[in-house]
């Protein structure tokens, strides 16, 4: 800095040669400042040293190859733009494709959809990206009508190719934020190039995932060309498509990837993200499983340094839990002060503990951590891959796959998993996603990084019961009591959810619920127990009055509409054929207890007991008389599972045919029940 500040005295004062000598002096013992390069090209070029000038913005590029804008003033030099080599014609693109003859399937055809990326020896990396789309109707204009460029991107063309053969520059020039494309119409052509800069890391970097197929919108010529040094040891991950190799030249390697005519995926309800099923290329070099985990086990250590504020909680939560407690009893009563004083649902990484406590809001897993590193008991946050997402291996993969953080106890020869995050729930529950899964353990100074399987089983299993009782006049009409109980984590996350809302707005809520269940029903009361008790189970209980339950028939009465129904159809069984897999997420049983009481001379008859197994998952019925009442218990697992298309059929099958079991009508009085498997 010294040096720096003397050349400007020096420049200010007309001695441009003392600068210089100056900045080379101090080059000597700096060398790998890019700052101190970039000064001493701009007094060499005052001092008329052309030459000398631009070798020193070679040397500020060498030691900073992210920075874009001296790349782009070295390229300028030389007459081109950077990455020029490497650049695809989008003119030529939509001659070519005009000449095919195109199909106006799609609301868009991206025409050319182009990247190009230049590794540095360095590490850092220039990305040249460079579209082309074909605006087919006012879906498609609406879509591009507006373009919003990547963070740190500089904008090197945006415009409007007109049918007529107009160019249209967009309103209000390249700024910041959204950029309108004025006058876009269906058969206009949108053409968007725009350079981005990476700095990389000493231990490894990889460059975003580039897609071969996209949703909604057919690719006419996509291409993927990647340049880097040799020895940067560049390698290739990818999925959905074979690897394509990556080709030496000279002290380079580079890799080539196109792919024209790909039609556009259709999104499918219940699909998994499609990141799982397109076919992409991903590129990088050191990086890896084992860097993500100890570049967050460093944002950890970050986050959760001790304070003062931090002790002082420490030692209100060792007087709560008593002076001889354990590590189990610590961590317990830690987790209650932490969920008591830390309100909302959770939150990122991003803030140190000390504020989470201070403000009352924050990751409850970094706060409880930091607690109890200060009370010596063993915790580490783990990451966890739940099962919705993509299970492939990957060689780069990212924080984001890795949904749910959990935090892992130890002591006294004990192993506890626990979800701070998830306020309201057990101590000891876990979201029914993150058992028996991959996880990430993040390591304390000095450790390896460890990779575990969560529990398969929750030390507070998460579940969900119902019990109903509907009482049938001889009208028909009924007086209905439901009373449901949840359990673990799912108490949990429907305390959190009814912490949201006030008396008023929970009424209103079962209100609806009634009324979407039952036809005409009116919600009489209401009632929570437990809804302050995150150790405990809840019970919400609801008595409702419904008009109709039951129509007469032949000296009887008959239900027509189901008793809670499962509409397992309606949630998974939604189209006739499918090309992409159908995700089936980890739940809870279904578990249901339904008790019909008949009216004074109506006997209720019971159905044969019904079984139904697949390699999808299991229903079981069983009926029962207990006098007036007819005694219905029903359970419904489903097993996680992607379902390919080919086996599609089969368990729309096993969901259609559990439906059906549900929707046959009840029949009091007047004649036997047919039930059993349709």
């Amino acid at each position: 800095e010294q040096a720096l500040t003397r050349a400007e005295l020096l420049v200010a004062a007309g001695d441009a040669a003392g600068a210089q000598r100056t900045l080379e002096e101090t080059s000597a013992w700096w060398p790998s400042s890019a700052r101190l390069w970039k000064r001493l090209a701009n007094v060499r070029e005052l001092a008329g040293d052309r030459a000398g000038a631009r070798a020193a913005r070679e040397r500020a590029l060498a030691a900073d190859g992210s920075d874009l804008t001296l790349r782009r003033a070295l390229a300028l030099e030389d007459g081109r733009e950077v990455l020029d080599e490497l650049r695809e014609d989008g003119a030529a693109a939509i001659r070519a494709y005009e000449q095919a003859g195109p199909a106006a399937d799609t609301s868009t055809a991206l025409v050319l959809d182009a990247s190009a990326q230049a590794f540095h020896p360095g590490g850092a990396v220039t990305d040249r990206t460079h579209q082309v789309i074909h605006v087919l109707d006012q879906r498609g204009v609406d879509k591009y009508g507006e373009v919003r460029l990547p963070p740190g991107a500089e904008l090197l063309t945006l415009r409007t190719l007109k049918r007529d053969g107009k160019v249209l520059e967009p309103d209000g020039g390249h700024g910041k934020g959204a950029i309108s494309l004025a006058g876009l119409e269906p058969g206009d052509y949108v053409e968007v190039e725009y350079l981005r800069a990476s700095r990389g890391a000493p231990d490894g970097y990889a460059a975003d995932p580039f897609f071969f197929q996209d949703e909604g919108e057919r690719l006419v010529r996509s291409t993927y060309v990647v340049t880097a040094p040799a020895a940067l040891g560049l390698e290739v991950d990818a999925h959905g498509m074979a690897a394509p190799p990556l080709q030496r030249e000279g002290d380079r390697v580079t890799l080539r990837v196109l792919r024209t005519e790909v039609p556009a995926v259709v999104g499918e309800p219940g699909a998994p993200l499609l990141g799982e099923v397109l076919p992409w290329v991903q590129v990088g070099y050191g990086a890896g499983r084992e860097v993500l985990q100890r570049r967050l086990a460093n944002v950890v250590a970050l986050r959760t340094r001790q304070t003062v504020e931090l002790a002082a909680f420490a030692r209100e939560v060792r007087a709560a839990a008593g002076k001889r407690a354990d590590a189990a009893a610590l961590a317990r009563a830690a987790w209650g002060l932490v969920a008591a004083r830390t309100l909302g649902s959770g939150g990122s990484l991003g803030s140190d503990a000390s504020e989470i406590l201070s403000r009352g809001r924050g990751s409850r897993t970094l706060l409880l951590k930091a607690v109890l590193d200060a009370l010596g008991v063993e915790a580490r946050v783990a990451l966890v891959r739940p099962f919705d997402a993509d299970p492939a291996p990957q060689r780069f993969p990212r924080h984001g796959r890795y949904g749910e953080t959990l935090l892992r106890i130890r002591g006294g020869g004990r192993e506890l998993w626990i979800d701070p995050d998830e306020r309201w729930a057990p101590f000891g529950s876990l979201p029914t996603s993150a058992l028996d899964a991959e996880a990430l353990v993040l390591p304390a100074p000095g450790e390896a990084p460890e990779v575990v399987r969560t529990p398969a089983r929750a030390a507070v299993p998460s579940g969900h019961s119902t019990a109903i009782r509907v009482t049938i006049d001889a009208s028909g009409s009924a007086s209905v009591e439901v009373k449901d109980r949840y359990a673990g984590n799912s108490a949990g996350v429907i305390r959190g959810a009814l912490e949201r809302f006030d008396a008023i707005t929970r009424r209103r809520i079962f209100e609806q619920t009634v009324s979407g269940s039952f036809r005409g029903g009116t919600l009489d009361t209401l009632a929570l127990g437990g809804a302050e008790d995150r150790e405990g189970e809840l019970d919400l209980a609801w008595r409702a009055s419904v008009p109709g339950f039951a129509r007469p028939e032949r000296g009887g009465l008959v239900v027509d509409a189901p008793v809670l129904p499962a509409h397992l159809g309606e949630a998974f069984v939604r189209l006739a054929e499918r090309k992409l897999p159908l995700l089936v997420s980890p739940q809870d049983p279904l578990v249901q207890r339904i008790e019909i009481v008949a009216p004074e001379g109506f006997a209720p008859a019971a159905s044969p007991e019904v079984t139904l197994t697949s390699r999808w998952g299991r229903f079981h019925r069983v009926e029962r008389v207990e006098g007036r009442t007819l005694v219905r218990e029903e359970r419904i697992e489903l097993i996680p599972a992607r379902i390919a298309p080919s086996d599609y059929a089969e368990f729309a099958r096993f969901a259609t045919e559990i439906d059906a079991v549900q929707a046959a009508p009840l029949r009091i009085g007047g004649g036997a029940n047919p039930g059993g498997r349709p």
